[in-house]
């Protein structure tokens, strides 16, 4: 049992509900600096709060499935709007069909789509269904709505692109398959 104070109330409890009320002030304070930032600076606060969940998650997936490829769900083909379907797959883009670049597929990054922002050359991952590994083997990013010329020469098979959070740029990233050889199949 805890000592008293001269209320009658345990020290401890006092303590505790110190502590409560300081937590409370500080997430207080922190939700009307985001909403009036929100207001005033939506494109910071976008970027700012997008690149966090594509850090926290990236490493959420490297602490507790390390050894686990991510997967990806490719999708039909479509045009821009189709994208908005947000159904978790990377729609194949046929505006973007032209030669020299390789068949598209793109998703919003809140749809899915931001899983790309944390790769880098040479991870690999699994498209759903299939069990063929794939590697980034490039990157371009270009600014939104860019010419498709811009795509000409990239490498790999095929390509993922999504936009980054609260910038006018968007990120393409070149799959190619692994070579059996190189699984230690």
């Amino acid at each position: 049992m805890s000592a008293a104070d001269e209320t009658g109330l345990p020290t401890r409890s006092r303590r505790g509900g110190r502590v409560l009320l300081v937590i409370s002030v500080v997430l207080v304070v922190l939700g009307l600096v985001f909403s009036l930032a929100s207001a005033f600076a939506p494109e910071a606060v976008d970027r700012v709060t997008g690149e966090a969940k594509v850090t926290i998650t990236t490493q959420l997936r490297n602490l507790f499935a390390p050894d686990d490829l991510p997967v990806i769900r490719l999708g039909d083909e479509g045009q821009i709007r189709d994208l908005d379907d947000c159904d978790g797959t990377f729609t194949e883009m046929v505006g973007y069909r032209l030669d020299g670049v390789p068949p598209l597929y793109a998703a919003h990054n809140f749809c899915g789509g931001d899983a790309i922002l944390g790769w880098g050359i040479g991870e690999r991952v699994r498209v759903e269904g299939s069990d063929t590994v794939y590697e980034v083997v490039e990157e371009r990013r270009t600014v939104k709505w860019a010419d498709a010329h811009l795509l000409q020469g990239m490498q790999g098979e095929f390509l993922l692109q999504t936009c980054f959070y609260g910038q006018n740029l968007m990120r393409f990233v070149g799959l190619a398959p692994v070579d059996a050889r190189a699984l230690g199949r």
